[in-house]
C-alpha cells in the first residue's frame, strides 16, 4: 500500500518539516516527531511487518513526552498481533530485562497488581519473562510499560528472535563490567601491596597519600559502574518497602568504600579498596556464570518459539499477496514453497511435498503430504509446493496452544517456589540484624580493630542467593527437559504431586487401547429391518459423537438418512429420532445398560428402536503395544492401577486377564467414575487419572493429576493438568521419573543452601571467616545451585 503524505499516519505533511526514517531500504517521511517516534519504535522492537502487511495507515500519533517509545503499543492493529483473549480479558507475554533474582518478580508483581484493572500477574526470574492479564478498555499497555519502568526494569512484548538479541546485549554488559572490576582490582592490588610494606619497611606521608588517592580513583568506576547491577536491584527493594539479596551486598560495598575514601580524605585509619574491588569483581563473576547458565535454561524453554512463522503467502485469485501467520483466517489458501515454514493448520488443496514435523512428534523422517493430507504450522516443507486451506488462526493452531500452554505453565509459581522466596525474604531481615549485632558486639566488647572486617564478612557470606535460586532454576530445567520429551505440563503443582503419587487410574477406551476401532461380529434382533441399514443409521448419528467408536462405523454413513433430536449423553451413548416413511421413530445407540437390553455383555454398542432391541454390535480395539510395559513399570513402583471404562463388554475382561488391574470398574457412567476416584482420595490416595475423552474430564478434576493424551478430545486436553504430544503412554513413566528427579534436585539444593548458611553463619560472627572466602562462598553456593539443576537437561 502506497502512501502520499505520512508514512505512519497518511496526513498532509506540514511544509519545511523534516522527519525521515529508513525502512526497507527506503527513505520515508513523517509529519511530526510523534509519528516519527513511533515508527521508530515499532522497527526497532522487530514488529516491521506492521507497515508491510497492514490495510489501512494508523492514527495520528498523540504523545505525551517520555511515552515516545511506548505507545506505538496501544495500536489495536499491534495488540491484535502481540496479545491473546483468555477469559474475556486480554493477556500478553513480556520479556523483562534487569531481573536477578527472585525479589526482582516479587516486586514487579506486586506493583502490577495494585491497579485493579490487572487480573493476575505472573513473573518467573529463571526466564526473565512476564505473563499479565488486563481490561485492555481500562488500562494502555504503555502504562503497564511505564509502571516495570518506574521500578527500574524494561520490559517489552516478548518475541523469541528480539529477546535473543537483548540477552546478547546483556551478556555484552555483564563482561563490560567484569573486564572492569577486574583489570581495576589488578591494579589496586598492586597499589596496596605498596601501602602493606610501608607498614612494615616505612613509607613516606606523600608517598602513601598519593597511592591512597590513585587506589580511590581506580575503584571508584567499579563501584558506581561494575556494582551498579547490586545497587540498583538493592535500590527498587527498598523503594517497594522490601529486602532482596543485594540489599546487604550493597551496604558491603559502600560500607567499606565509604570508610575508605573517608580515610584517605582525612588522612586516618586504614583504607580497603582493594578488598572492594576483588569484592566486586568475584560477585560479577559469580553473577555472570549465573547469568549463562539461566540463559541455558531460557533457550530450552524457547525452541518451539524458534519455528514460530511469521509471514505467509496468501492466494487470491491469480495473484499471491504477503501477509501476517497471525492474521490468517480460517477458509483461506496459502501456497507453501520448498523450505518455508508452513503458516498455518490446514489441509492440502494440491501439490505433493513431504514435511518436517519433528519440532511437533518428534519424529525426524520426513512425512509425505498430498490432496487431503493435514500439515501443522511450524513445519517445514522440503521439497515440494503446495496449496494449503487454512483449518484454524496461528494462535488456535496446536504449534500455537503448545507455545501458549508452555509459556503459562513457565510463569506459574509452585508452592514450593513461594515459600522458599519468602524464607528468603525472612532471611534476609535477620540477617541485617545479625550484622548490626555483631559489629556492635566486636567493636565494644572484643577486637575494635576486627569489628569492620567480621562484619563485612557476615554481611556478604550469609546472603541468602542460592536459597532463592534453589528451587526456580530446577523447576524450569525440569519442564524443559519434560516438553523436549513430549510432555507438556501445564500446571507446575504436579511436579510437587507426582513423587507422592499412590494410584493410578486408566481410561480403557482409547488410553489404553489404540482407539481404532473395527466391527467383528453383528447381531441382527429384529428381521423388519436389515443390517446394512441400521449399521448406516448408527453411522449417521454416531457423526454427532467424538467417542472413538463413532470410528468404527464410519465407513456404513448414508448421509441421505434423516435424523433429528440428536443428544449425546456423555459417557453413556446417543438418541435421536430417524424420520422414516413419515414416522418419527425413537433410536437409542450405546451401551447394553442405555439401552436398557439384558444378556448382551460381549456386545460394545447395542442399538433400539422404540425400545426395541433391533442389533447389537462386538467391536474390537487393540491394545497399545507399550501398555504392558508401562504397566509393570508402575507396578513396581508400587502403585495401585484401577481400570476405569464405561465399557460392559466381555473384552473388559480380555484386558484385565492380560494387565493384571489391582481394581476393574466398568460399565461407569461419569459420574461413577468420579465417585471412584473420589473415594481414593478421600482415603488419603495420591491420585492421577490418564484418559482422553470427553466422559473423562470430570474425573481430571476430581484427581490430583490428570493426564490427557494428543489424539484425545479438545476438552479433555484443555482440562488436564498434562498432555501427552507423542501419543506414547512410555511418556507417563517418564513424566513420573522426571518428577522424581525434579524432587531431588530440589531437595539437593535446597538442603545445600539452607546447610551452607546454617554452617557460615556462626563462622562468620564469630570472625573465622574473612571477607575473600565470603565472597567465594557466596558466589559458588549460587552456581553450585544453578549447575545441579541443570542436571536435569542432560537426561
Amino acid at each position: 500500500m502506497s502512501y502520499s503524505g505520512c508514512f505512519h499516519c497518511n496526513e498532509v505533511i506540514p511544509k519545511g518539516s523534516d522527519f525521515s526514517l529508513q525502512i526497507e531500504q527506503q527513505q520515508r517521511q513523517f509529519c511530526c516527531p510523534g509519528c516519527l517516534a513511533v515508527a521508530e519504535t515499532i522497527i526497532d522492537q522487530g514488529l516491521g511487518d506492521y507497515y508491510k502487511f497492514r490495510t489501512a495507515p494508523a492514527s495520528k500519533a498523540e504523545l505525551v513526552p517520555g511515552q515516545l517509545q511506548l505507545v506505538n503499543y496501544d495500536s489495536a492493529e499491534v495488540l491484535a498481533d502481540l496479545t491473546q483473549n483468555k477469559d474475556n480479558h486480554t493477556q500478553i507475554e513480556l520479556s523483562i530485562s534487569g531481573i536477578s533474582c527472585a525479589a526482582c518478580a516479587w516486586l514487579i508483581e506486586k506493583q502490577l497488581k495494585k491497579n485493579p484493572t490487572v487480573y493476575s500477574v505472573s513473573v518467573n526470574s529463571s526466564t526473565a519473562r512476564c505473563i499479565v492479564s488486563w481490561d485492555v478498555k481500562q488500562l494502555k499497555l504503555s502504562d503497564i510499560l511505564t509502571s516495570i519502568s518506574q521500578l527500574g526494569y524494561q520490559a517489552a512484548p516478548f518475541m523469541a528472535d528480539q529477546e535473543e538479541a537483548v540477552q546478547q546485549a546483556e551478556l555484552r554488559r555483564f563482561l563490560k563490567r567484569l573486564a572492569v572490576s577486574g583489570i581495576m582490582s589488578m591494579q589496586v592490588m598492586m597499589l596496596a601491596f605498596g601501602l602493606y610494606f610501608g607498614e612494615y619497611t616505612g613509607i613516606e606521608p606523600q608517598f602513601e597519600g598519593y597511592l591512597r588517592w590513585i587506589s580511590l580513583l581506580l575503584t571508584t568506576p567499579v563501584v558506581f559502574y561494575s556494582a551498579k547491577p547490586f545497587t540498583l536491584s538493592a535500590w527498587r527493594a527498598i523503594k517497594g518497602r522490601e529486602l532482596n539479596m543485594d540489599v546487604p551486598v550493597t551496604l558491603a560495598v559502600f560500607y567499606t568504600f565509604i570508610a575508605s575514601a573517608y580515610a584517605t580524605l582525612f588522612g586516618i585509619g586504614e583504607v580497603y579498596f582493594e578488598s572492594v574491588c576483588m569484592f566486586v569483581f568475584l560477585l560479577q563473576l559469580g553473577k555472570f556464570f549465573e547469568f549463562r547458565a539461566r540463559a541455558q535454561a531460557r533457550a530450552a524453554t524457547g525452541n518451539l518459539l524458534k519455528i514460530m512463522p511469521v509471514s505467509a503467502r496468501l492466494v487470491q485469485g491469480d495473484e499471491l499477496v504477503p501477509t501476517s501467520a497471525r492474521r490468517l483466517e480460517a477458509g483461506q489458501i496459502i501456497l507453501v514453497q520448498a523450505g518455508e515454514t508452513i503458516a498455518a493448520d490446514g489441509v492440502v488443496l494440491s501439490g505433493e511435498s513431504s514435511v518436517d514435523e519433528s519440532m511437533l512428534t518428534g519424529e525426524y523422517k520426513a512425512v509425505s503430504k498430498a490432496a487431503g493430507d493435514t500439515v501443522m504450522a511450524g513445519s517445514i516443507n522440503h521439497d515440494g509446493v503446495l496449496k494449503v486451506t487454512v483449518h484454524q488462526a496461528l494462535a488456535s493452531s496446536r504449534l500455537g496452544q503448545i507455545i501458549s500452554l508452555q509459556q503459562q505453565t513457565l510463569n506459574q509459581k509452585p508452592q514450593i517456589v513461594e515459600k522458599t522466596t519468602q524464607l528468603a525474604r525472612f532471611f534476609i531481615q535477620r540477617l541485617l540484624i545479625i550484622a548490626l549485632a555483631t559489629f556492635l558486639v566486636w567493636y565494644f566488647w572484643l577486637d575494635q580493630e576486627r569489628a569492620f572486617w567480621v562484619t563485612l564478612s557476615v554481611l556478604v557470606a550469609t546472603c541468602p542467593c542460592a536459597l532463592t535460586l534453589a528451587t526456580p532454576t530446577a523447576i524450569t530445567c525440569a519442564l524443559a527437559r519434560l516438553n523436549r520429551k513430549g510432555i507438556l505440563i501445564k500446571n507446575q503443582q504436579v511436579l510437587e504431586v507426582l513423587p507422592q503419587l499412590t494410584s493410578v487410574f486408566l481410561d480403557k477406551t482409547g488410553s489404553l487401547t489404540q482407539g481404532r476401532f473395527s466391527i467383528l461380529r453383528t447381531q441382527l434382533h429384529n428381521t423388519a429391518y436389515d443390517e446394512a441399514t441400521l449399521l448406516a443409521l448408527i453411522a449417521r448419528i454416531e457423526t454427532y459423537s467424538e467417542h472413538p467408536i463413532a470410528r468404527a462405523f464410519s465407513s456404513y454413513l448414508n448421509t441421505e438418512i434423516k435424523v433429528e433430536q440428536v443428544q449425546v449423553h456423555v459417557g453413556s451413548g446417543l438418541s435421536a429420532l430417524w424420520l422414516q416413511n413419515n414416522a418419527s421413530l425413537t433410536v437409542k445407540v450405546g451401551s447394553a445398560a442405555f439401552c436398557a437390553v439384558q444378556d448382551q455383555t460381549a456386545a460394545a454398542v447395542c442399538c433400539t428402536i422404540n425400545n426395541q432391541l433391533v442389533l447389537s454390535v462386538e467391536l474390537s480395539d487393540a491394545l497399545r503395544p507399550e501398555v504392558p510395559a508401562l504397566i509393570t513399570a508402575l507396578k513396581q513402583r508400587g502403585l495401585t492401577l484401577s481400570m476405569l471404562t464405561g465399557d460392559s463388554s466381555a473384552q473388559v475382561e480380555e484386558v484385565q486377564q492380560q494387565l493384571q488391574f489391582d481394581q476393574v470398574f466398568k460399565g461407569c457412567s461419569p459420574e461413577q467414575k468420579v465417585e471412584h476416584i473420589q473415594q481414593a482420595v478421600s482415603q488419603g490416595d495420591k491420585v492421577l487419572m490418564l484418559g482422553d475423552g470427553i466422559n473423562d474430564s470430570p474425573c481430571f478434576h476430581a484427581a490430583h493429576v490428570s493426564v490427557a493424551l494428543d489424539s484425545g478430545t479438545d476438552l479433555s486436553k484443555n482440562q488436564a493438568d498434562v498432555v501427552l504430544l507423542h501419543n506414547d503412554l512410555h511418556l507417563v513413566q517418564q513424566l513420573i521419573e522426571g518428577a522424581v528427579l525434579a524432587q531431588r534436585i530440589v531437595k539437593q539444593n535446597l538442603w545445600w543452601a539452607v546447610g551452607y548458611n546454617l554452617v557460615i553463619i556462626p563462622l562468620a560472627v564469630a570472625g573465622f571467616v574473612s571477607p575473600y572466602i565470603a565472597v567465594i562462598g557466596m558466589s559458588f553456593s549460587s552456581i553450585l545451585v544453578v549447575s545441579n539443576s541443570l542436571r536435569l537437561l542432560k537426561t
